[in-house]
């Protein structure tokens, strides 16, 4: 598939780098200047404007920090019928949720990018851990074609996908990061870690 990254820091470049081993084509949509696009040539990733990037895509990833995410958006121009993969999290400084007025950050963007099809994904464990096949990353979203897709790209990172169905279960999924983030950024729960839906035998 060919895939936008928009945002290259830890999220992006995980993500980027374990599609571009499963043969995806994958662009990092960054501004002139941006800190990623070293680790994008990096990792032989393409480098492109966002605006760019986005409109040679079937995919977009959203992996910016969530105050960037509203006016990078904005300045795409129409996303009707682009499939975006929402990794934020509308964190505060001091790491706890913040509320939103659509309900979650997903609901945000669907908001935002009007005709988006947009699945929430990748956002409930640190991006170190994406790629390690002992947890489940959890998806959801309106979509059923979007969601088959979401359900293969997180195949392809050796992760379980798990639907938690619509969009609007975003929110638990968001606060799920919340709690990781607390467990991990207040050294509650010490080493790597993550979630996994175990079903009764």
């Amino acid at each position: 598939m060919r895939i936008a990254i928009l945002g290259f820091g830890n999220v992006g470049s995980q993500l980027g780098r374990l599609w571009s081993a499963k043969g995806h084509t994958i662009t990092a949509g960054l501004r002139t200047g941006s800190k990623g696009a070293d680790t994008a040539k990096q990792l032989g990733i393409s480098v492109a404007t966002p605006e760019v990037a986005v409109r040679q895509a079937e995919v977009i990833a959203l992996a910016l920090p969530w105050p960037a995410v509203q006016p990078a958006i904005a300045a795409l121009g129409s996303l009707d019928g682009k499939i975006i993969l929402d990794a934020t999290n509308p964190l505060g400084t001091d790491f706890t949720v913040i509320p939103l007025k659509a309900g979650s950050a997903a609901e945000e963007v669907a908001h935002w990018a009007k005709g988006a099809r947009v699945v929430k994904a990748f956002n409930t464990i640190g991006a170190a851990l994406f790629g390690d096949g002992r947890f489940d990353m959890f998806y959801c979203g309106d979509d059923t074609d979007a969601k088959k897709t979401a359900r293969s790209l997180i195949e392809d990172t050796t992760m379980t996908p798990i639907d938690v169905g619509p969009l609007k279960n975003a929110g638990y999924l968001e606060h799920m990061a919340g709690l990781w983030v607390d467990l991990a950024v207040r050294q509650r729960l010490a080493g790597a870690f993550g979630f996994k839906l175990v079903r009764a035998q």
